[in-house]
């Protein structure tokens, strides 16, 4: 199984990228955000989840971890498969995907297209449990305040791959969430 690529991103594709491994060319799917991000990087490292079916091998990557790690706990919930998995983990942070599940917060999971009302109650009752050993992400200031920017923007409308965008045109001198935020706003 493969469970970790570093390589360069070489194309987009529909679901996500091709990342150049050595010579070889991996077919990644990935969220919005994350194809928007490995674009940018050049040199990307991703944690991968592999399905392997009768006529396929499927590769799923993940920034983190921890999306890796919720990834995994949404598959295990009837219903979800891997491509309405990756859209709930391209919804927001796992953060706020883990505070959504635990407040029981439908209206926000079925945001999602493909997930209904039933398969957003099945989640929260399924994952509530299953979600006690989850650490939140501890990363640097500067990303946290991204990831609220993003998790903001994508709250208003805009995709998550556009967010990250915006981002792209911002300078380290809007500190506060809120300056991120009206400052982003003015690119999209």
């Amino acid at each position: 199984m493969i469970g970790y690529l570093t390589g360069t991103t070489i194309h987009e594709t529909e679901t996500g990228i091709i990342l150049d491994v050595r010579g070889v060319g991996y077919a990644v799917a990935t969220t919005d955000a994350t194809k928007a991000w490995a674009s940018m990087q050049g040199q990307v490292s991703l944690f991968i989840h592999t399905i392997v079916r009768e006529t396929a091998l499927d590769l799923y990557g993940f920034e983190t971890d921890n999306e890796l790690y919720f990834f995994k706990k949404l598959l295990e919930v009837s219903g979800i498969g891997p491509r309405s998995g990756l859209g709930i983990i391209g919804l927001a942070s796992t953060d706020t995907l883990h505070q959504a599940i635990l407040k029981n917060n439908i209206d926000f999971l079925t945001s999602v297209p493909g997930i209904g009302k039933k398969t957003a109650e099945r989640m929260c009752i399924e994952l509530s449990d299953k979600l006690k050993d989850y650490t939140p992400e501890k990363e640097h200031a500067s990303n946290d305040t991204d990831t609220d920017v993003v998790d903001a923007l994508v709250a208003l409308g805009y995709s998550p791959a556009q967010a990250y965008k915006a981002l792209e045109h911002l300078d380290e001198s809007h500190g506060s969430v809120n300056e991120r935020i009206t400052e982003a706003l003015k690119h999209l």
